[in-house]
């Protein structure tokens, strides 16, 4: 029952985001000669967690049904589903250059799994401390200041193929 109330939730939630890009003017269309698209590669794009760094340094997956993902909205919002809970956000991007700023919850759920409040904790940390990106085809890589491989996602809607060990 609680993971058909989470499918649900989060299900409304990008029915919400959807329709705020729609209203925002996103079309959808991706395609590398859009203009706006060559300004912004993310606006407007949403992806899929698969990979990120653990606290031990390992590349691990996300939680089998409970993977987080984020969606770049046109304005500058950044709509995340951590795992159990929805949160909003605001992101800054200058070349390949982003700054996530810290998130108020949009949903939340009173008790969480320790493993999943862990893994959505550890998100948190590692979206926070996003410093630069990478887009290489379907694949989203978000690095530290180190230059550190730190999260790993696939373009929503695409396979989830993208393979972990890139990141090691």
């Amino acid at each position: 029952m609680r993971d058909g109330h989470h499918a649900l939730a989060k299900a409304a939630f990008l029915i919400i985001v959807a329709a705020c890009l729609v209203s925002a003017g996103y079309s959808g269309d991706t395609s590398p000669g859009d203009a706006g698209q060559a300004a912004e590669p993310l606006m407007g794009t949403a992806w899929n967690l698969v990979g990120y760094r653990a606290d031990n340094g390992s590349v691990v997956a996300p939680l089998p049904g409970k993977e987080p993902s984020v969606i770049f909205g046109g304005d500058g919002t950044l709509s995340v589903s951590a795992g159990c809970n929805l949160y909003s956000t605001s992101y800054r991007i200058d070349g390949s250059r982003i700054m996530v700023e810290p998130a108020t919850a949009a949903g939340t759920r009173p008790a969480v799994e320790q493993d999943i409040a862990r893994q959505e904790s550890r998100y948190w940390e590692l979206l926070l401390a996003a410093a630069s990106y990478r887009v290489e085809g379907n694949r989203l890589v978000i690095t530290g200041l180190s230059g550190q491989d730190l999260l790993a996602f696939s373009r929503a809607g695409e396979p989830a193929d993208v393979p972990l060990l890139a990141m090691e």
